[in-house]
């Protein structure tokens, strides 16, 4: 009776009113206050890539989402390009960046399913090249962190490797390595017995590539982890309607008065012994008075209810995920405003992933030009990574951004209502990309068109307007 009370007590006590109680605050503080220091946890890998790939056979019919979760993302972000600073040599730049190139999308690809890549840049005295060594989230069992700073120091990682040993057999060896920033202790046991330790000359450890990571987390979350209940959901309940319909055959009800009579009357141009007769090859029924051919079918709404709820399922999976909703390939409805609206959306949305991926990147493009340096025995050069500039925009939406540039900022310097700052700044807001570096270098380049169209047309520049002149 006691534990009863208390139960009703909890629940009245859970549904107070706002002013009475804060459902977002804890009743009292919690000294010592919990506080985890894990990293995150692994990633569930063979059914994220199971959902991508359509192998997962409970999400399968609905992979088909992924793609605008994954590709389209994936190919708006682009690659980043590694600019070497002034006066810095760019030898080493044009080494790494094939292998940047080759890395990055691939890398990328990894971040949004998995929700982190993990890349560790390393010299193979094999392949006599720079490499960067993927490392499986799930491999890695255990993440050290220093206390004071947060960052990672230790890495522990054990996988089980499945390898082709002959023509037609195939054996497993498990590898377990303990990678820290002075040494690398690595053991193989099972049809591979083997140890190894080593120094970690450069004291680089593996980079991990983290989506939408937790606050003092290293490790991200896949952009199906929102939505995972409802993809599944959607697969079982297409699957229940596409079976019904798949088992379903329509069927032929024929009244007659006598069988056989019927039969012998159908069959006449087989022969009078051959009564074989297929419904559903015949064009044309022979019917007596009273006889009668009808089909029997399913009912319309035997799925309609189906078909409603996986209509609802997909909205709330596009809306859930938080990735825009045209990248999943659905057709922009209602004005111009709403459809300008959800492209805003999606370019912000690619901005926020290239400011996701551009501290590790930065950092595993910095320790590459380290190792290269030491190999080529150079000094690393210092460097930064430039985007290219993102637009959604059509070519006729070019055409007329460009027009009405035009016209509005001659009018604007011709009258003397715009300065030099505010010219250059409007410029650089609508072309990104524009080549100029600052106000002077813009109206510098604008004098000198002026005066060398003045000169061609044998007009003096006051003509013109006079709004290039010094």
């Amino acid at each position: 009776m006691g534990l009863l009370k208390n139960a009703v007590t909890s629940f009245a006590e859970f549904w107070k009113k706002p002013q009475d109680k804060d459902l977002s605050k804890l009743k009292c503080a919690v000294r010592p206050a919990p506080h985890e220091l894990d990293a995150g946890l692994p990633a569930n890998e063979k059914l994220l890539e199971g959902i991508y790939t359509g192998s997962n056979q409970d999400f399968a019919l609905s992979s088909y989402l992924a793609m605008g979760m994954v590709d389209v993302p994936k190919n708006l972000v682009g690659i980043p390009t590694v600019v070497p600073d002034e006066g810095q040599d760019e030898r080493l730049v044009k080494e790494l960046m094939p292998l940047l190139i080759d890395e990055f999308p691939v890398i990328l690809q990894t971040m949004l399913i998995q929700g982190t890549a993990w890349r560790w840049p390393r010299w193979s005295d094999e392949l006599s090249r720079l490499t960067w060594e993927a490392i499986p989230d799930s491999c890695i069992t255990n993440i050290i962190l220093d206390l004071d700073t947060g960052e990672i120091s230790e890495l522990w990682c054990e996988e089980q490797i499945k390898y082709n040993k002959g023509e037609s057999s195939t054996d497993y060896a498990v590898r377990t390595r303990h990678i820290t920033k002075t040494m690398v202790t690595e053991e193989w046991k099972g049809t591979v017995k083997k140890a190894a330790q080593y120094k970690n000359v450069f004291g680089f450890l593996p980079v991990p590539f983290g989506h939408n990571c937790s606050e003092g987390k290293w490790r991200g979350n896949s952009v199906f982890g929102r939505v995972l209940r409802w993809m599944k959901a959607s697969h079982d309940i297409a699957y229940n309607r596409d079976e019904i319909l798949s088992r379903f055959k329509p069927k032929i009800v024929q009244t007659v008065k006598d069988v056989k009579t019927w039969i012998h009357n159908n069959t006449q141009e087989l022969g009078n012994n051959d009564t074989r007769l297929d419904p559903f090859e015949r064009e044309l029924f022979v019917n007596q008075e009273g006889e009668s051919t009808s089909y029997l079918s399913i009912s319309g709404d035997a799925t309609s209810q189906h078909t409603i709820a996986l209509q609802d399922n997909e909205r709330k999976i596009m809306k859930g995920s938080g990735i825009p909703e045209m990248f999943f390939g659905a057709i922009a409805s209602g004005n111009y405003a709403s459809a300008e609206t959800d492209r805003l959306m999606a370019l912000d949305y690619i901005k926020g992933l290239r400011r996701e991926i551009t501290r590790a990147t930065q950092e595993i493009v910095n320790q590459s030009l380290k190792i290269l340096a030491f190999m080529r025995f150079t000094q690393p050069p210092q460097v930064s990574l430039q985007w290219s500039v993102l637009t959604m925009s059509s070519e006729s939406e070019k055409v007329q951004k460009m027009s009405g540039y035009a016209s509005s900022i001659v009018n604007l310097l011709g009258a003397g209502a715009i300065s030099k700052e505010g010219a250059f700044y409007f410029t650089k807001e609508l072309f990104p990309d524009f080549p100029v570096e600052d106000p002077d270098h813009f109206m510098a380049g604008i004098t000198e068109m002026m005066t060398e169209h003045s000169s061609k047309v044998g007009q003096p520049l006051f003509d013109m307007g006079d709004f290039g002149a010094e």
